[in-house]
């Protein structure tokens, strides 16, 4: 493997249950009742979260909701911490020359001082932040680097993470982080239910 793209949330970062706190919190702002975290990730298809306010009548921009969920999750930044032996594993595949690349929705602002704090920000060859359309930024830095995406692997907790591995023709990986149902992410090509076994794949 020479490329290991990682989904942030709820894959290295254990903050699930922050997130649905915060979701709810913004579904409750437009007097909609929140869906339970298995239909939130069995509606979102595409991995644009804009699809699951639509599919609940919620009309709102992409900035009004942000103006929400943002300063709520901002909020609980302190409590959110990395899922076990989740820094010693990157820090052996970085040593084993294995390229590390982050690829997720989530907003830099919200990443990049947890990548401080823990200290692994300089793991990363790349970071791509606020990304929906996972399988084209994974298509495009592979190809920068000049890797085949037999080479490649992306390790993510949901559904969609899994599809966009899959058309990018890359590994796909599932992390069973015990808060997405096993049975949204029977299609992954491994499934890992602690982040070390990562290095037992390759």
């Amino acid at each position: 493997m020479k490329i290991l793209f990682c989904d942030w949330n709820g894959t290295l970062l254990d903050d699930m249950p922050i997130w649905d706190e915060v979701m709810r919190k913004t579904f409750l702002a437009f007097g909609v009742e929140p869906p339970t975290i298995a239909d939130y990730f069995r509606e979102l298809e595409s991995g644009d979260y804009l699809e699951v306010y639509r599919k609940r009548g919620i009309a709102a921009s992409r900035d009004k909701l942000n103006a929400i969920y943002e300063p709520a999750y901002e909020e609980r930044l302190a409590d959110a911490m990395l899922f076990p032996e989740v820094a010693a594993t990157l820090r052996q595949l970085h040593e084993n020359g294995v390229r590390l690349v982050l690829v997720t929705s989530q907003q830099n602002t919200l990443v990049v001082p947890l990548l401080n704090k823990f200290g692994i920000d300089h793991l990363f060859d790349e970071r791509a932040f606020h990304v929906f359309d996972k399988k084209s930024v994974i298509t495009e830095i592979a190809q920068r680097n000049g890797v085949t995406p037999d080479q490649c692997s992306f390790v993510g907790d949901s559904p969609s993470d899994i599809r966009h591995a899959k058309k990018a023709g890359i590994t796909a990986i599932a992390f069973l982080g015990e808060h997405i149902p096993e049975e949204l992410l029977i299609d992954a090509d491994h499934h890992i239910h602690t982040f070390e076994e990562i290095l037992n794949l390759f």
